[in-house]
Protein backbone atom coordinates (compact mmCIF):
# COMPACT_ATOMS: atom_id res chain seq x y z
CA UNK A 1 0.00 0.00 0.00
CA UNK A 2 0.71 3.49 -0.53
CA UNK A 3 0.04 5.43 2.63
CA UNK A 4 0.94 8.87 3.39
CA UNK A 5 1.41 9.90 7.82
CA UNK A 6 1.08 13.34 8.75
CA UNK A 7 2.87 14.58 11.73
CA UNK A 8 0.62 16.59 14.49
CA UNK A 9 2.69 19.37 15.74
CA UNK A 10 5.63 21.87 15.33
CA UNK A 11 6.85 20.22 18.70
CA UNK A 12 8.45 16.37 19.32
CA UNK A 13 6.34 14.61 21.37
CA UNK A 14 4.90 11.38 21.93
CA UNK A 15 2.18 11.85 18.91
CA UNK A 16 5.09 12.64 16.82
CA UNK A 17 7.61 9.34 17.46
CA UNK A 18 4.38 7.54 17.08
CA UNK A 19 4.24 8.59 13.82
CA UNK A 20 7.59 7.84 13.38
CA UNK A 21 7.90 4.65 14.65
CA UNK A 22 4.46 3.50 12.93
CA UNK A 23 5.70 4.33 9.94
CA UNK A 24 9.22 2.91 10.20
CA UNK A 25 7.34 -0.67 11.09
CA UNK A 26 4.86 -0.58 8.02
CA UNK A 27 7.93 0.27 5.63
CA UNK A 28 9.27 -2.88 7.24
CA UNK A 29 6.72 -4.60 6.20
CA UNK A 30 6.93 -3.56 2.61
CA UNK A 31 4.52 -0.84 2.67
CA UNK A 32 5.85 2.90 0.57
CA UNK A 33 5.15 5.61 3.56
CA UNK A 34 5.40 8.87 2.55
CA UNK A 35 5.81 11.81 5.59
CA UNK A 36 4.41 15.24 5.36
CA UNK A 37 5.82 17.58 8.39
CA UNK A 38 5.13 21.43 8.96
CA UNK A 39 8.52 23.31 8.47
CA UNK A 40 9.16 23.35 12.06
CA UNK A 41 12.68 22.80 13.19
CA UNK A 42 11.94 20.74 16.42
CA UNK A 43 10.32 17.79 13.77
CA UNK A 44 12.68 18.47 10.55
CA UNK A 45 15.74 18.28 12.46
CA UNK A 46 14.68 14.87 13.52
CA UNK A 47 13.56 13.73 10.00
CA UNK A 48 16.57 15.64 7.42
CA UNK A 49 19.11 12.90 6.58
CA UNK A 50 17.10 9.77 8.04
CA UNK A 51 14.17 9.58 6.64
CA UNK A 52 12.55 10.94 3.03
CA UNK A 53 10.12 13.72 4.30
CA UNK A 54 7.76 16.61 2.26
CA UNK A 55 7.20 19.66 3.69
CA UNK A 56 2.98 20.33 4.58
CA UNK A 57 1.75 22.71 1.71
CA UNK A 58 -1.76 22.50 0.06
CA UNK A 59 0.32 21.27 -3.19
CA UNK A 60 2.11 18.53 -1.42
CA UNK A 61 -1.04 17.38 0.53
CA UNK A 62 -3.11 16.96 -3.14
CA UNK A 63 -0.33 15.53 -4.33
CA UNK A 64 0.22 12.76 -1.68
CA UNK A 65 -3.52 12.49 -1.24
CA UNK A 66 -3.92 11.57 -5.00
CA UNK A 67 -1.00 9.13 -4.95
CA UNK A 68 -1.97 7.24 -1.48
CA UNK A 69 -4.06 4.02 -0.66
CA UNK A 70 -4.68 5.67 2.55
CA UNK A 71 -3.79 8.66 4.69
CA UNK A 72 -3.43 8.36 8.10
CA UNK A 73 -3.66 11.72 10.16
CA UNK A 74 -3.21 12.06 13.88
CA UNK A 75 -4.56 15.84 14.46
CA UNK A 76 -8.12 16.50 13.72
CA UNK A 77 -6.71 20.23 12.28
CA UNK A 78 -5.88 18.18 8.89
CA UNK A 79 -9.06 16.37 8.39
CA UNK A 80 -11.02 19.33 6.72
CA UNK A 81 -8.13 19.86 4.16
CA UNK A 82 -7.33 16.16 3.76
CA UNK A 83 -10.97 15.67 2.88
CA UNK A 84 -10.75 18.80 0.29
CA UNK A 85 -7.95 17.85 -1.34
CA UNK A 86 -9.64 14.37 -1.52
CA UNK A 87 -12.56 15.61 -3.72
CA UNK A 88 -10.20 17.84 -6.01
CA UNK A 89 -8.43 15.01 -6.83
CA UNK A 90 -10.88 12.47 -7.31
CA UNK A 91 -8.51 9.94 -5.13
CA UNK A 92 -9.83 7.14 -3.51
CA UNK A 93 -7.50 7.12 -0.35
CA UNK A 94 -9.10 5.94 2.59
CA UNK A 95 -8.95 8.03 5.27
CA UNK A 96 -7.82 7.18 9.26
CA UNK A 97 -7.53 9.48 11.68
CA UNK A 98 -6.19 8.92 15.38
CA UNK A 99 -6.86 10.61 18.31
CA UNK A 100 -4.17 11.15 20.46
CA UNK A 101 -5.57 13.06 23.16
CA UNK A 102 -8.44 12.44 25.75
CA UNK A 103 -11.25 14.75 25.62
CA UNK A 104 -14.83 14.62 25.25
CA UNK A 105 -14.54 17.58 22.68
CA UNK A 106 -18.10 18.11 20.27
CA UNK A 107 -17.32 18.69 16.80
CA UNK A 108 -18.90 21.31 14.91
CA UNK A 109 -22.11 20.42 13.01
CA UNK A 110 -20.74 21.73 9.46
CA UNK A 111 -17.39 19.45 10.53
CA UNK A 112 -19.30 16.05 11.27
CA UNK A 113 -19.61 15.40 7.53
CA UNK A 114 -15.80 15.14 7.33
CA UNK A 115 -15.84 12.15 10.48
CA UNK A 116 -18.59 10.59 9.19
CA UNK A 117 -16.55 10.11 5.64
CA UNK A 118 -13.73 8.40 7.67
CA UNK A 119 -12.66 4.75 6.66
CA UNK A 120 -11.48 4.49 10.19
CA UNK A 121 -11.15 6.57 13.60
CA UNK A 122 -8.67 5.35 15.95
CA UNK A 123 -8.75 6.01 19.55
CA UNK A 124 -5.12 4.68 21.83
CA UNK A 125 -7.08 4.45 24.91
CA UNK A 126 -10.66 3.36 25.60
CA UNK A 127 -10.99 6.27 28.06
CA UNK A 128 -10.02 8.43 24.81
CA UNK A 129 -12.74 6.59 22.92
CA UNK A 130 -15.36 6.90 25.59
CA UNK A 131 -15.18 10.48 26.26
CA UNK A 132 -14.97 11.31 22.59
CA UNK A 133 -17.88 9.23 21.21
CA UNK A 134 -19.84 10.58 24.32
CA UNK A 135 -19.95 13.40 23.59
CA UNK A 136 -20.31 13.24 19.62
CA UNK A 137 -23.26 10.18 19.40
CA UNK A 138 -23.93 11.48 15.93
CA UNK A 139 -20.76 9.63 14.83
CA UNK A 140 -21.23 5.54 13.23
CA UNK A 141 -20.09 3.69 15.91
CA UNK A 142 -19.14 1.48 13.20
CA UNK A 143 -15.81 3.16 12.38
CA UNK A 144 -14.67 3.93 15.74
CA UNK A 145 -11.70 1.31 16.85
CA UNK A 146 -9.62 1.18 19.73
CA UNK A 147 -5.99 0.21 19.35
CA UNK A 148 -3.57 1.20 22.45
CA UNK A 149 -0.44 2.73 21.93
CA UNK A 150 2.92 0.39 21.82
CA UNK A 151 6.89 1.07 22.45
CA UNK A 152 8.42 0.53 18.74
CA UNK A 153 11.47 -2.22 19.13
CA UNK A 154 14.95 -1.14 19.78
CA UNK A 155 18.26 -3.05 19.63
CA UNK A 156 18.67 -4.58 23.11
CA UNK A 157 21.98 -4.29 25.17
CA UNK A 158 22.88 -0.79 23.56
CA UNK A 159 25.36 1.17 25.12
CA UNK A 160 24.70 4.10 27.22
CA UNK A 161 26.25 7.52 26.11
CA UNK A 162 26.75 8.27 30.38
CA UNK A 163 27.00 5.53 33.32
CA UNK A 164 24.51 7.37 35.27
CA UNK A 165 25.96 6.27 38.39
CA UNK A 166 29.48 7.08 37.48
CA UNK A 167 28.57 10.39 36.56
CA UNK A 168 26.39 11.90 39.27
CA UNK A 169 28.38 10.05 41.79
CA UNK A 170 25.67 7.49 42.97
CA UNK A 171 26.58 4.16 45.08
CA UNK A 172 25.66 0.71 43.53
CA UNK A 173 23.25 0.33 46.48
CA UNK A 174 21.31 3.45 46.01
CA UNK A 175 18.12 3.01 44.38
CA UNK A 176 17.67 5.03 40.82
CA UNK A 177 14.41 6.69 40.30
CA UNK A 178 13.66 8.05 37.05
CA UNK A 179 11.39 10.09 35.37
CA UNK A 180 10.80 9.97 31.31
CA UNK A 181 9.42 12.47 29.06
CA UNK A 182 8.90 16.41 28.75
CA UNK A 183 9.75 17.97 32.71
CA UNK A 184 6.55 19.99 33.24
CA UNK A 185 4.23 20.92 36.40
CA UNK A 186 1.05 18.96 34.19
CA UNK A 187 3.81 15.98 34.32
CA UNK A 188 3.92 15.55 38.47
CA UNK A 189 7.46 16.40 38.79
CA UNK A 190 6.95 19.41 41.14
CA UNK A 191 4.65 16.48 43.17
CA UNK A 192 7.16 13.97 42.77
CA UNK A 193 9.88 15.92 44.58
CA UNK A 194 7.49 16.90 47.50
CA UNK A 195 6.78 13.50 47.83
CA UNK A 196 10.37 12.07 47.85
CA UNK A 197 11.00 15.29 50.34
CA UNK A 198 9.32 13.23 52.69
CA UNK A 199 11.71 10.07 52.52
CA UNK A 200 15.13 12.37 52.62
CA UNK A 201 16.33 9.93 55.34
CA UNK A 202 16.45 6.68 52.94
CA UNK A 203 18.35 6.28 50.01
CA UNK A 204 17.33 7.14 46.16
CA UNK A 205 18.69 9.48 43.84
CA UNK A 206 16.08 10.77 40.72
CA UNK A 207 17.34 11.26 37.52
CA UNK A 208 15.23 13.37 35.25
CA UNK A 209 15.32 12.33 31.08
CA UNK A 210 13.99 14.77 28.81
CA UNK A 211 13.49 18.86 28.40
CA UNK A 212 12.03 20.99 30.64
CA UNK A 213 9.10 23.37 29.39
CA UNK A 214 9.40 26.08 30.02
CA UNK A 215 13.34 25.89 30.66
CA UNK A 216 12.98 28.02 33.99
CA UNK A 217 11.22 25.19 34.91
CA UNK A 218 14.15 23.28 36.01
CA UNK A 219 14.69 26.45 38.40
CA UNK A 220 11.70 26.29 39.96
CA UNK A 221 12.08 22.61 40.57
CA UNK A 222 15.87 23.20 42.26
CA UNK A 223 14.43 25.93 44.29
CA UNK A 224 12.17 23.17 46.23
CA UNK A 225 14.75 20.55 46.52
CA UNK A 226 17.09 22.81 47.88
CA UNK A 227 13.97 23.90 50.26
CA UNK A 228 13.72 19.90 51.65
CA UNK A 229 17.60 19.91 51.31
CA UNK A 230 17.49 17.43 48.57
CA UNK A 231 19.19 19.00 45.70
CA UNK A 232 22.28 17.44 45.54
CA UNK A 233 20.37 13.72 44.98
CA UNK A 234 18.47 15.15 41.90
CA UNK A 235 20.24 14.80 37.96
CA UNK A 236 18.89 16.21 34.75
CA UNK A 237 20.00 14.46 31.42
CA UNK A 238 18.35 17.05 29.08
CA UNK A 239 16.89 15.63 25.93
CA UNK A 240 18.32 11.98 24.34
CA UNK A 241 17.11 10.66 21.36
CA UNK A 242 17.68 6.92 22.72
CA UNK A 243 15.91 6.73 26.43
CA UNK A 244 16.08 2.74 26.04
CA UNK A 245 20.22 2.80 27.66
CA UNK A 246 19.54 5.43 30.34
CA UNK A 247 16.14 3.24 31.62
CA UNK A 248 18.11 0.02 31.65
CA UNK A 249 20.10 1.67 34.55
CA UNK A 250 17.32 2.92 36.82
CA UNK A 251 15.56 0.51 39.39
CA UNK A 252 11.90 2.36 39.24
CA UNK A 253 10.07 4.00 36.89
CA UNK A 254 7.64 7.12 37.75
CA UNK A 255 5.17 8.88 35.71
CA UNK A 256 3.29 11.26 38.43
CA UNK A 257 1.38 13.18 35.81
CA UNK A 258 -1.52 15.27 37.33
CA UNK A 259 -3.21 15.79 33.93
CA UNK A 260 -5.54 12.70 32.38
CA UNK A 261 -3.26 11.29 29.90
CA UNK A 262 -4.99 9.54 27.00
CA UNK A 263 -2.40 6.85 26.42
CA UNK A 264 1.27 7.65 28.18
CA UNK A 265 4.04 6.29 26.43
CA UNK A 266 6.48 6.88 29.32
CA UNK A 267 4.83 3.56 31.36
CA UNK A 268 5.18 2.08 28.44
CA UNK A 269 8.63 2.62 28.37
CA UNK A 270 9.86 1.51 31.63
CA UNK A 271 7.44 -1.89 31.35
CA UNK A 272 9.03 -2.78 28.23
CA UNK A 273 12.56 -2.42 29.92
CA UNK A 274 11.47 -4.62 32.33
CA UNK A 275 11.28 -2.19 35.33
CA UNK A 276 8.66 -1.24 37.95
CA UNK A 277 6.47 1.92 37.36
CA UNK A 278 4.92 4.05 39.74
CA UNK A 279 2.38 6.20 37.71
CA UNK A 280 -0.81 7.78 38.46
CA UNK A 281 -4.26 6.18 37.73
CA UNK A 282 -6.38 9.46 36.45
CA UNK A 283 -6.15 8.71 32.86
CA UNK A 284 -5.90 5.29 30.65
CA UNK A 285 -3.15 3.75 32.87
CA UNK A 286 -5.07 1.76 34.41
CA UNK A 287 -5.99 0.13 31.06
CA UNK A 288 -2.65 -1.64 30.21
CA UNK A 289 -0.25 -0.50 33.55
CA UNK A 290 1.01 -3.11 35.59
CA UNK A 291 2.62 -1.83 38.71
CA UNK A 292 1.53 0.62 41.80
CA UNK A 293 -0.82 3.64 40.70
CA UNK A 294 -1.70 6.74 42.99
CA UNK A 295 -4.03 9.34 43.18
CA UNK A 296 -2.66 12.33 41.29
CA UNK A 297 -2.21 15.80 43.18
CA UNK A 298 -1.46 14.54 46.25
CA UNK A 299 2.07 13.61 47.44
CA UNK A 300 1.06 11.43 50.24
CA UNK A 301 0.30 8.63 47.77
CA UNK A 302 3.24 8.71 45.76
CA UNK A 303 5.10 9.01 48.84
CA UNK A 304 4.13 5.79 50.24
CA UNK A 305 4.81 4.26 46.69
CA UNK A 306 8.39 5.61 46.57
CA UNK A 307 8.61 3.91 50.28
CA UNK A 308 7.72 0.70 49.18
CA UNK A 309 10.00 0.77 45.88
CA UNK A 310 12.96 2.06 47.32
CA UNK A 311 12.85 -0.23 50.60
CA UNK A 312 11.81 -3.45 48.73
CA UNK A 313 14.00 -5.15 45.98
CA UNK A 314 12.22 -7.96 45.44
CA UNK A 315 9.28 -6.40 45.28
CA UNK A 316 10.84 -3.90 42.49
CA UNK A 317 12.02 -6.70 40.70
CA UNK A 318 8.70 -9.42 40.97
CA UNK A 319 7.00 -6.08 39.19
CA UNK A 320 9.48 -4.85 36.58
CA UNK A 321 9.29 -8.86 35.43
CA UNK A 322 5.49 -8.97 35.58
CA UNK A 323 5.46 -5.66 33.36
CA UNK A 324 7.90 -6.93 31.09
CA UNK A 325 6.11 -10.17 30.82
CA UNK A 326 2.78 -8.07 30.39
CA UNK A 327 4.19 -6.05 27.97
CA UNK A 328 5.46 -8.92 25.66
CA UNK A 329 2.19 -10.99 25.90
CA UNK A 330 -0.29 -8.10 25.60
CA UNK A 331 1.33 -4.87 24.26
CA UNK A 332 4.10 -6.06 21.60
CA UNK A 333 4.54 -3.18 18.61
CA UNK A 334 4.23 -6.22 16.21
CA UNK A 335 0.94 -6.93 17.58
CA UNK A 336 0.29 -2.76 17.11
CA UNK A 337 1.07 -2.60 13.64
CA UNK A 338 -0.81 -5.70 12.61
CA UNK A 339 -3.89 -3.98 14.80
CA UNK A 340 -3.37 -0.65 12.58
CA UNK A 341 -3.09 -2.20 9.30
CA UNK A 342 -6.02 -4.35 9.78
CA UNK A 343 -7.80 -0.80 10.21
CA UNK A 344 -6.63 0.31 6.73
CA UNK A 345 -8.57 -2.79 5.61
Amino acid sequence: MNITHIFPGAVWGGAEQYVLDLGRALSACGHNVTYLCRDAAAVTSRLHGEIPYTLLSSASLRRAVAQSDVVHIHDARFLAPVMRAKKKTGSAAKVVLTRHIARPSRTWPLRRRHYRALHCMIFVSQLAHSLWSGANEWMPAHLLRVVHNSIADHPEGAAAAVDLRDEAGIPADVPLIMFTGRIRKSKGVTVLIEALAQLRNLPWHLVLVGTCKPLKYRQEIMRLAAHHGIEERITFTGFTADVYPLIAQCDVGVAPSIVREACPLSPMEFMKMGKMVITTDNGAQPEYVKGLMVPPTDEQPLADALYRAITDAPLRERLGCEAREYFDRQMSYAAFVDKILACYV
